[in-house]
């Protein structure tokens, strides 16, 4: 018996032995903790009291004159509007009371509809509040109110609206009740305070931000609140931990809506924009550009963009790449990500929380548009898109027409997409792409999908599928057609999750505006969790057991790469920490030679390595929060070690800082080579509506620093001012030398008639 296979089935051995401990334990601790017995902990004599039956309402209340968004509620209009309540807890106790007691009501005027809602806390110094700036994805980590509002009640798409003590904003559109798109920023106003009942938010949001029916009394909605210090999280209905909020086929209703306008459904966005780059020789440009947007129906848009920038976008973060595949680096472009849930296609991009391979196609990347091949910016003249619903069709369409670059003249391409509803949550639809921005050739791709949710699986769990189809072609010297299609199913539940899906690709596949890391494969994937809640001991919350495996094999069914990963011990402590183990045996099997860290050679050939990594994830909530892990084991035909760490430290609300750093060692018969790659990030809050966040990246591959300073201002809703200064300087022997700078000054506005 070899080394290695003794080391694997230690490794089982002692993983069994902590499984037999565990389920020990839970035999031993008698039956789960149940409503009664919890009640009983804090208050013997008193009921507990379950979530009822049925969906909840509440009744909005027309006013002449609607609140100052202060964060107070102490206008006289509130105390006039019904009152509902309370949450319902969906973590740690589904069905059960939160801890503490939550109340909102729901006012509106000609102009907004208006959200206050009153957050009691028998220790309100002890209420977590330390981000401002808008769209931090870190005020889950605070105290916050979470709100869906679905405007159609059509039970599958809606708005997200997050709020937090100090008043912090963010905000996300949800599309099928599976797809969120975060990168939607709404007009809308918030403002929260601390006193010494707890904490109270209130929000304005303009009927001109929002698309819904004017004929129609009934909203759908939702709120959840989280209790940062007790780990703790209810909602007003829906309260189990398989749903979230943002399905808004669970949510309750607002009714009393009546007399809504949006007004002419015109909104203007006009920049302007100067520019000094230095890099060798200096530059300095100016420009101008304009988006309009046109609401053509309450639920279709049009919108125009004339001389597209994109100088506000965030960098991209620095990756390092340890396979013969290309990198993925997402989309970050405010234009191309507004409305972008429409492109969702065939549960490809393992978004909502499901799980599968890891992007194995994208038909339609927007990123391809307005980039070239290299990387490098390719002016977007002019760019259309439609997007948005009629009856009970979705769709969505993009246009854009690219200046020169390469040699090539001007570019246009093309993406369009309809899907209709069918059943309660599911749809059948069709995409489409016309076009190639970097070669001279005609590319075409198109096909059919089929999404199919129930929440009704089982006595009330969910149950997903997808199936697609596309086709490809491709016009020019070397004309080809290609195809790929595949399929998927999952059971996202609590106790229980699994997941499996299927795809092929031909070698032939190429979508010119899409995405395809491997051609001419078969991908295989499976996914099975259990998920037991204990009721001992009390510092255990639950626990999971993970067993994943991806497989891709050419199309005659040869094995070219698989993954097998066990993880046997994953907590999630009560305090909110997690604490995780995992095993993993990999295969490569390359036809031909490869180099990764620019001089590690690894000869073609057939490779089996395993691997063992082990973590601990401190809980976000704290002032000092992060992660530390390690993993180590073999690597085709040596050895690698590496270490990942993630810091991030809130000393106060107006700053925020973090850094992460990862290390790798890779031993080869052939050589040896380090892997750094860091990033420190500051974030200074002067208001909510004033941020300026600066980032440094290093990695060791290219000996690159760079520099990415970015001031954001609110000036006024929807008005945005940006300052944004990138520097790259190249680092050798401890000295840094400046390549190049680049300082913009951009200032938009947003007029709606």
């Amino acid at each position: 018996m070899t080394k290695t296979n003794k080391q694997i089935i230690r490794l089982l051995r002692n993983c069994l032995h902590i499984l037999i401990v565990l389920l020990c334990a839970i035999k031993t601790a008698g039956p789960a903790w149940s409503a009664d017995n919890a009640h009983e902990a804090t208050d013997p004599e008193s009921k507990p009291q379950t979530e009822p039956a049925g969906k909840p309402s509440i009744r909005a209340i027309r006013v002449e004159v609607g609140p100052d968004i202060d964060g107070k509620l102490d206008e006289g209009l509130w105390k006039n509007a019904p009152a509902a309540g309370p949450l319902w807890q969906y973590d740690p106790l589904a069905g059960v009371e939160m801890t503490e007691r939550t109340e909102f009501r729901v006012v509106y005027d000609d102009h907004n509809i208006y959200i206050g809602v009153w957050c009691y806390d028998s220790e309100p110094e002890k209420i977590n509040a330390r981000v401002m700036q808008r769209d931090n994805r870190s005020i889950y980590s605070d105290d916050y109110l979470y709100m869906a509002f679905d405007t159609f009640h059509d039970q599958r798409n809606g708005y997200i609206f997050v709020v937090n003590p100090n008043g912090a904003r963010y905000d996300q559109i949800v599309s099928n009740n599976i797809f969120l798109n975060a990168n939607w920023d709404g007009v809308w106003q918030a403002a929260g305070s601390i006193d010494d009942e707890g904490w109270k938010a209130e929000l304005s949001i303009p009927f001109k931000s929002l698309s819904f029916d004017p004929n129609s009394e009934i909203w759908g909605f939702n709120i959840s609140r989280s209790i940062a210090r007790k780990v703790e999280r209810g909602r007003w209905t829906g309260a189990q931990p398989h749903l979230h909020t943002y399905h808004v086929s669970q949510g309750g209703d607002i009714i009393g809506l009546s007399g809504l306008k949006q007004g002419l459904g015109i909104e203007v966005s006009p920049y302007l924009l100067g520019r000094l780059t230095r890099n060798g020789e200096t530059n300095m440009t100016g420009d101008f550009g304009t988006d309009a947007r046109y609401r053509i129906t309450p639920n279709l848009s049009a919108t125009l963009s004339y001389n597209t920038d994109f100088a506000e976008a965030e960098v991209d973060q620095r990756q390092l790449n340890f396979t013969r595949f290309p990198l993925f680096f997402p989309e970050r472009r405010a234009f191309f990500l507004e409305d972008s849930g429409v492109f969702e296609y065939g549960g490809l991009s393992v978004s909502g929380g499901s799980r599968g391979l890891s992007r194995p196609v994208i038909p339609f990347f927007t990123r391809r548009i307005g980039r070239d091949n290299d990387g490098a910016t390719v002016p977007i003249m002019v760019a259309g898109k439609m997007a948005g619903r009629v009856g009970k069709y979705n769709m969505g369409i993009t246009d854009a027409v690219l200046e020169d670059h390469n040699g090539l003249g001007m570019q246009n391409v093309f993406a369009g997409r309809i899907s209709r509803d069918i059943w309660e949550q599911s749809s059948v639809g069709m995409l489409s792409t016309i076009g190639d921005p970097n070669s001279e050739n005609e590319n075409y791709v198109a096909g059919p999908d089929l999404r199919f949710r129930t929440a009704d699986f089982l006595n009330g769990n969910v149950l997903e599928a997808n199936f697609f189809a596309l086709g490809s072609r491709t016009d020019g010297p070397l004309s080809d057609n290609g195809f790929s299609y595949g399929t998927s199913i999952a059971y996202p539940n609590n106790l229980i999750s699994a997941n499996a899906q299927y795809i092929e690709v031909s070698d032939a596949f190429d979508p010119a505006l899409g995405f395809v890391r491997r051609k001419d494969v078969r991908g295989y994937y499976t996914y099975f969790s259990v998920n037991p809640r204990p009721s001992r001991p009390a510092w255990l919350r639950q626990y999971h057991v993970t067993y994943t495996t991806e497989h891709f094999t050419d199309r005659s069914n040869s094995l070219e790469t698989a993954e097998h990963r066990i993880t046997p011990l994953w907590l999630e402590l009560n305090s909110g920490d997690d604490i995780f183990f995992s095993y993993t045996r990999e295969f490569d099997g390359p036809d031909e030679d490869f180099t990764i860290l620019e001089d590690l050679t690894i000869p073609a050939g057939e490779y089996w390595w395993n691997q063992y990594r082990v973590g601990i994830d401190f809980a976000s909530r704290r002032k000092v929060s992060g992660e530390l892990n390690a993993s180590y084991g073999d690597f085709y035909m040596g050895d690698r070690w590496r270490m990942g760490s993630e810091v991030a430290y809130y000393p106060w609300k107006r700053l925020g800082l973090s850094m992460d750093y990862a290390y790798n060692h890779v031993s080869f018969p052939n050589g040896v080579a380090d892997a750094h790659i860091a990033a420190g990030r500051t974030l200074i809050n002067f208001t909510t509506n004033l941020t300026w966040a600066h980032l440094v990246q290093y990695d060791s591959l290219s000996d690159s620093v760079g520099y990415n300073s970015r001031l954001i201002w609110e000036y006024r809703p929807g008005s945005k001012f940006y300052g944004v200064f990138n520097q790259n300087y190249l680092a050798e022997n401890l000295t840094f030398t400046l390549r190049e700078t680049e300082v913009t000054l951009k200032v938009g506005a947003i007029f709606r008639f």
